[in-house]
């Protein structure tokens, strides 16, 4: 990993008190310790001497997933990019980066995937390096020191999952030590998965005494089973999958939203976790890149391919996209998040996981099974709050199909699911060759940076096309 680079935009970023706690915290070379530290700072294992310290550098990653890479609603962020690389956004401004992915025309040079992984791995290096002072604190109170623990492993887990969707197979760090990071060799999607559930086994049970925060601000056991459902879901383990999204289904403080106008709220009942922007009363990043009044659009709006497909009377359409008209010209935008300016208090929150997700995963588990039945509840559940009737899918491949159409008009521009799906199903070709004269199946996989590349030969070789 460029850590070193790492580090130095890690600490632009921070105000004073969390420079001075993370530069002790992720900062442990020897340069560093034979150096007599100011008064005013903290050496790393201080910091979990105190719940307080502590606390603050497990929010620190929060704030870093909300605001720059992954997972934020910015057009750095996977639902622009990813929106453009699959079929559900079409851009109008040739001049920005994101304009690369819907033409699939990156480069391993591209900033915008140099960026994409070095955040990530940055977070992940922020989320080891509170582990290990966590296992070595004797200052913070056992359930806190488990609770921060599992928050962490869960992080951990939860970008390496992006990232293995994104680039296939690549290096699962769980460790500070620059040494072995710097040499690190990729590893089998196998095992990429293995770590991954080893990791939110083990939250799971230090999130056990856990349940949702205010806001579910904070990863809970419900995350971690959101998870283990969606890995489950990737990696074929039907009955896995069905397990874990019926725990969350069932699961406490968790309840259905009868409304669409209602789901993305903050205090929507249905969101497992989401996150915040770093000051209050701010609009969600989500609302000021994809919300326009002018035409034509300024920047992006969805595809046609998108909005062709939703069903006469979806309320989904209605409710969940806006459009602006000019002449017989209509473009439309994703109204999920609809404070576009800034309030008093923030209306909504970006939202990682919500539990619509889990109907459809169980669904699709049980269709696998062969519990026709069962999918068939689950897919009506999210089709009849949007206003349609029952499915009429009743076999196996029928259901698939119906699912993976109601995946894509739920989760539209949202942190690429549709992409990933077209993926794991096998329709990725199917789909996209004939509307994107650029597409190539190696743009199953993003590249590598070739920064990286050129640091540590042992990532070789280059993901094919590339």
């Amino acid at each position: 990993m460029k850590l070193n680079l790492i580090y130095k935009n890690y600490f632009k970023a921070l105000g004073l008190f969390s420079l001075l706690l993370v530069t002790t915290l992720f900062f442990n070379c020897e340069d560093f310790i034979d150096v007599d530290l100011p008064d005013s700072q903290l050496t790393g294992q201080t910091v979990f001497d105190d719940l307080t310290t502590a606390e603050a550098a497990v929010t620190e990653i929060y704030s870093k997933m909300a605001n720059t890479t992954l997972v934020c609603g910015t057009s750095s962020g996977l639902s622009v990019l990813l929106g453009n690389y699959a079929d559900e956004i079409q851009p109008y401004n040739t001049g920005l980066q994101e304009y690369d992915f819907f033409q699939n025309t990156l480069i391993s040079s591209h900033p915008q995937v140099g960026t994409l992984w070095n955040g990530s791995y940055n977070l992940i290096y922020a989320a080891n390096s509170i582990i290990e002072g966590l296992e070595n604190s004797t200052g913070i109170p056992e359930p806190d020191k488990e609770r921060l623990l599992g928050e962490a492993l869960f992080v951990r887990a939860f970008v390496h999952f992006y990232l293995v969707q994104i680039f296939g197979e690549i290096p699962y760090i769980a460790t500070t030590d620059y040494l072995a990071n710097s040499t690190v060799s990729r590893m089998s999607l196998t095992d990429v998965y293995a770590a991954i559930i080893t990791d939110l086994e083990a939250a799971n049970i230090s999130l056990q005494d856990t349940g949702l925060t205010p806001f579910r601000l904070r990863p809970s056991r419900a995350a971690v089973s959101t998870l283990l459902a969606r890995v489950n879901l990737y990696s074929f383990n039907w009955e896995a999958a069905e397990m874990a999204a019926s725990a969350v289904i069932s699961g406490d403080n968790l309840t259905w939203v009868p409304a669409l106008e209602d789901v993305f709220l903050k205090t929507s009942t249905g969101t497992i976790w989401q996150l915040m922007r770093n000051q209050p009363g701010l609009p969600t990043y989500d609302a000021e890149n994809f919300i326009f009044t002018l035409s034509p659009p300024p920047n992006r709006a969805l595809s046609s391919h998108l909005i062709d497909v939703f069903e006469l009377g979806d309320l989904r359409k209605s409710v969940w996209t806006g459009h602006v008209v000019d002449g017989s010209e209509v473009w439309y935008y994703p109204y999920k998040y609809k404070q576009f300016v800034p309030e008093a208090e923030s209306r909504e929150y970006s939202i990682i996981f919500r539990l619509e997700e889990l109907y459809l995963i169980r669904a699709e588990a049980r269709a696998h099974l062969g519990d026709i039945e069962g999918a068939q509840t689950d897919i009506n559940t999210i089709r009849n709050r949007a206003g349609l009737g029952n499915t009429t899918a009743s076999t196996e491949q029928a259901l698939i199909e119906a699912i993976l159409h109601e995946r894509r008009i739920e989760f539209f521009s949202e942190l690429g699911h549709r992409f990933f799906d077209l993926k794991r199903t096998g329709f990725l070709d199917a789909t996209l060759n004939p509307i994107k004269p650029g597409w190539n199946s190696t743009g199953r996989l993003w590249p590598i940076p070739d920064s990286e590349l050129l640091l540590n030969p042992n990532l070789l070789p280059q993901n094919p096309g590339y």
